[in-house]
């Protein structure tokens, strides 16, 4: 079994602020009543703090702040008030260098939860090995590296 201890990330913060910002410019640019665009710039406000507070701060009762993989698939979700939730890791996960997105599918749910991983949210030899597992070895009966600990060392 391998638990990953997710931290916060200030590349996450930054992107997500400067995706905002322009998003928020788009909204300046076009010629909308004026009621519109106060409506779409206050949802813009309110989806940038519940996006930092969820997944880049963990800090709302129901954020994933470890994960815990299993044989198959299988996956343990630690959430910040202390819940434990089963879960299957999808086959549709996404996996790259610089963003990791682990596709959650918690049971007795009908929701699927996203967890966004960057590198600076993890030790870098766990950052690989949860790229790695979730590439090349889901789905065939592996689990990661159960020898390696929060620091990367074995």
């Amino acid at each position: 079994m391998l638990r990953l201890n997710i931290l916060s990330s200030r590349r996450l913060a930054a992107f997500l602020l400067l995706a905002h910002g322009m998003a928020a410019g788009c909204v300046f640019s076009v010629a909308l009543p004026l009621w519109l665009r106060s409506i779409l710039l206050l949802l813009l406000l309110l989806n940038l703090t519940y996006t930092l507070a969820d997944q880049t701060w963990h800090a709302l009762p129901f954020s994933v702040v470890a994960l815990e993989f299993r044989r198959e698939g299988g996956a343990l979700m630690h959430l910040r008030n202390g819940k434990l939730l089963e879960a299957q890791v999808l086959g549709n996960s996404f996996v790259s260098p610089y963003l990791t997105i682990v596709r959650l599918k918690p049971k007795r749910a009908w929701f699927v939860r996203s967890v966004l991983v960057l590198p600076d949210m993890l030790v870098p030899a766990l950052f690989r090995t949860l790229r790695v597992w979730l590439k090349w070895r889901l789905g065939r009966d592996v689990v990661p590296d159960a020898n390696m600990d929060w620091t990367g060392s074995t």
